[in-house]
């Protein structure tokens, strides 16, 4: 009888120490709010092509006029370019692309094109971790889309451009096609981009570097007093003249926007640059929308705010990361921030999404605030970028991943367990 326990005793801890070494095969829990994002953003990205051929029919005429005049344009029979026009340059592409004759297609392909963007910036298994917030970034983003790119756009060059940064991996050779696409899109299409390019490179070096916002700030700063004495010196006009020459044109052919962009200050050449800097922390945080009054006014300033406060965020923790990586501390410094652990996780991919969507939109932002003549025009302006800030996004913890919790915030490629 005792030979017989210690068998029984010997074969069941035989037993429980096979179990314990042999790898469970059961297959994984599915989270089930994990695979409704998945599935929904699926749906959302295939109805939004769907409707996109139809979307600016019910859109009101302001909407359309750029789509207006690049159909114009392309009924010229003359396709060669023109740097002066950046209407006929974008019939151009859409000519070489074989969409000149196919409105319908065009506009299927740009929110395609966005489609693309969106599921680069964030990953399929980044998906089944988004929050709520989340969930509803990526459906305003797809109504922006369907209001200003599904037709003949002028924006439709910048989607493209956001999908190649979002991308295209590391390395000195992809970087220079990024930088030189760009270049390629300020001399046909938007000569702002000239300066989108520069301080884009100078952001790619300086923000990773640099600790805390204040220093953000002092290098926008900084950068709008060097605009001030080129545009004063070289160019002879002031910070603001594109802006103030598009507003006088309104009022002569009395078309009326109700959210102008104005000057808070008298335009004298000593408060140039600080004009432009109150102008830009106005796109960051738009109060003279909410004080407008308008419902669509007031949403529209909260979902800026929304997103502009989150690439502030995003600016912290890439910082914060990068100091703990040149410390040697990187493991502590994900201890002591678990929540920034999805997007520094990210900093470690083959492709720097969150690096390069920062720089960028601290750059484009920048250049807008002494070019762009109204908040619609702003926004129009940003659509293409929103991408950007969706790759910024953060995420919930991965709850159907086992390990410790260094396996948690630092996930292997596209947020999977390595």
């Amino acid at each position: 009888m005792r030979r017989t326990s210690a068998t029984a005793l010997t074969d069941s801890s035989l037993l429980s120490v096979t179990e314990a070494t042999l790898p469970d095969n059961r297959p994984s829990r599915i989270d089930p709010w994990s695979a409704f994002c998945q599935l929904y953003v699926v749906a959302l990205t295939g109805a939004a092509v769907a409707v996109a051929s139809r979307f600016r029919n019910f859109l009101e005429e302001k909407f359309t006029l750029d789509a207006i005049w690049i159909q114009a344009t392309l009924n010229i029979p003359d396709p060669s370019l023109d740097p002066a026009d950046p209407f006929r340059n974008t019939a151009f592409v859409y000519r070489i692309l074989g969409l000149a004759d196919l409105p319908d297609v065009a506009a299927m392909a740009a929110i395609a094109v966005f489609g693309v963007a969106l599921f680069a910036a964030v990953r399929w298994s980044e998906l089944s971790r988004l929050t709520p917030m989340g969930l509803a970034a990526i459906s305003v983003s797809y109504v922006l889309a369907l209001i200003y790119l599904a037709q003949y756009s002028k924006e439709f060059v910048s989607i493209v451009l956001v999908a190649l940064v979002l991308l295209l991996p590391r390395g000195s050779i992809p970087e220079v096609v990024l930088v030189g696409a760009m270049v390629g899109y300020a001399i046909t299409i938007r000569p702002y981009w000239g300066i989108v390019v520069v301080l884009y490179v100078v952001g790619r070096i300086l923000l990773p570097r640099v600790r805390g916002l204040v220093p953000v700030l002092i290098f926008v700063v900084a950068t709008y007093g060097c605009l001030q004495v080129v545009f004063n010196k070289i160019l002879g006009e002031t910070l603001s003249f594109s802006r103030v020459a598009v507003n006088s044109m309104r009022a002569d052919i009395h078309i009326s926007v109700g959210s102008l962009i104005v000057d808070f200050l008298p335009d004298h050449v000593g408060l140039q640059w600080l004009n432009a800097f109150l102008v830009f922390l106005s796109l960051l945080f738009p109060w003279p929308l909410i004080l407008g009054g308008s419902p669509t006014y007031v949403v529209m300033a909260v979902v800026l705010g929304f997103l502009w406060g989150l690439g502030a965020w995003s600016i912290l923790q890439i910082q914060r990361e990068r100091a703990a990586v040149r410390r040697g501390r990187r493991a502590q410094s994900a201890r002591r921030a678990p929540r920034g652990g999805a997007l520094r996780a990210l900093l470690s991919e083959r492709t720097p999404r969150p690096e390069r969507a920062v720089a960028l939109l601290l750059a484009l932002v920048i250049v807008q605030a002494i070019f762009e003549p109204d908040y619609g025009s702003y926004v129009k302006h940003m659509v293409p970028a929103l991408p950007l800030f969706l790759a910024l996004l953060p995420l919930s913890p991965n709850h159907t991943t086992s390990g410790s919790a260094e396996a948690r915030i630092f996930p292997g490629p596209r947020g999977e367990p390595s």
